[in-house]
């Protein structure tokens, strides 16, 4: 209970006129003590109103109480966290598709660079109108298309795309992420990375050891089935604590890919990561209510 505080404190300032009615119900009650003293009991009774009906608890106590865990129940008591409701709908996946010379071998059909294109297109397509985005990389990274929901387009813009368009010859993997991380903070959504590369320079791995960067991000390796996975690629992916995919023939690779971009997300919208404190105000909803039933009673009054 550490972390126990109100979401709204400004609504315990209802609690000032309980406070004050309280104390009044207090000297009221020291001034028929005071009148005791001073007369015969016998005779008291018969003189204040409703004594035959004196009792400890009033209804007014009930008031105050009812009064009380209403502005608590405002308040918002919290103490834990809870993923918002809406984080699958919201939840970004950047994508970062390596264009380099190396992705136009052809020892996978057609291209390696047309097979990344053709898996893309089945991973947003399974992702079903969630938010993507597509960044190419070489030397430096470049936005091809912002987040959206529409993957049709994100295929047709990245259908023309070559090499040849590149401005530099390179692999500057560090520079995607961060550029990746930026466009997720814009957007103001949580989400991840996926890299979608044959090969990574064995250099990067100490550079995105280095990156500040904590998006979670994951690989989608290109490569034929019967060749190991990158040196580079796998030095990389463990830089990061990232998990490599290897490419398969069927839809393995992208059911997985999906999994993991739904579970796998950082909240940059928040900048650290945390989570919406949950509002623990409606347990005291049956209290209130049990308490306000009493009201109903014939007779009771304050």
């Amino acid at each position: 209970m550490a972390d126990f505080h109100f979401i709204r404190p400004w609504f315990l300032l209802a609690l000032i006129p309980v406070i004050g009615m309280l104390v009044l119900l207090f000297r009221q009650q020291n001034e028929g003590a005071a009148w005791m003293r001073m007369m015969d009991p016998r005779l008291l009774k018969h003189l204040l109103v409703d004594e035959k009906k004196h009792s400890r608890w009033k209804p007014v106590h009930l008031l105050a109480a009812v009064w009380v865990l209403s502005v608590l129940a405002l308040a918002g008591p919290s103490w834990r966290k809870q993923a918002s409701p809406f984080a699958d709908d919201q939840a970004g996946l950047v994508i970062l598709l390596k264009m380099s010379g190396s992705m136009e071998a052809t020892d996978v059909e057609p291209s390696r660079l047309d097979r990344a294109k053709f898996k893309m297109r089945d991973l947003l397509e399974l992702r079903n109108g969630a938010a993507s985005a597509l960044i190419v990389y070489s030397g430096s990274p470049h936005l091809v298309m912002p987040l959206t929901k529409d993957d049709s387009i994100i295929s047709s813009m990245a259908e023309g795309l070559t090499p040849d368009v590149m401005p530099s010859e390179g692999d500057d993997l560090g520079a995607a992420i961060l550029a990746a991380e930026t466009l997720l903070k814009d957007a103001g959504v949580p989400g991840s990375v996926l890299v979608i590369a044959d090969v990574v320079d064995p250099s990067q791995a100490a550079s995105l050891a280095k990156v500040a960067s904590k998006l979670p991000v994951q690989f989608l390796t290109i490569q034929p089935g019967t060749s190991a996975v990158d040196a580079g690629l796998q030095a990389a992916a463990k830089a990061r604590g990232s998990e490599v995919i290897s490419m398969t023939e069927d839809d393995v690779d992208v059911q997985r890919v999906a999994n993991l971009a739904q579970s796998k997300m950082l909240n940059v919208a928040s900048g650290d990561g945390s989570e919406a404190w949950k509002d623990a105000g409606y347990w005291f909803l049956p209290v209130i209510l049990l308490g306000a039933g009493f009201w109903w009673r014939k007779g009771w009054q304050l």
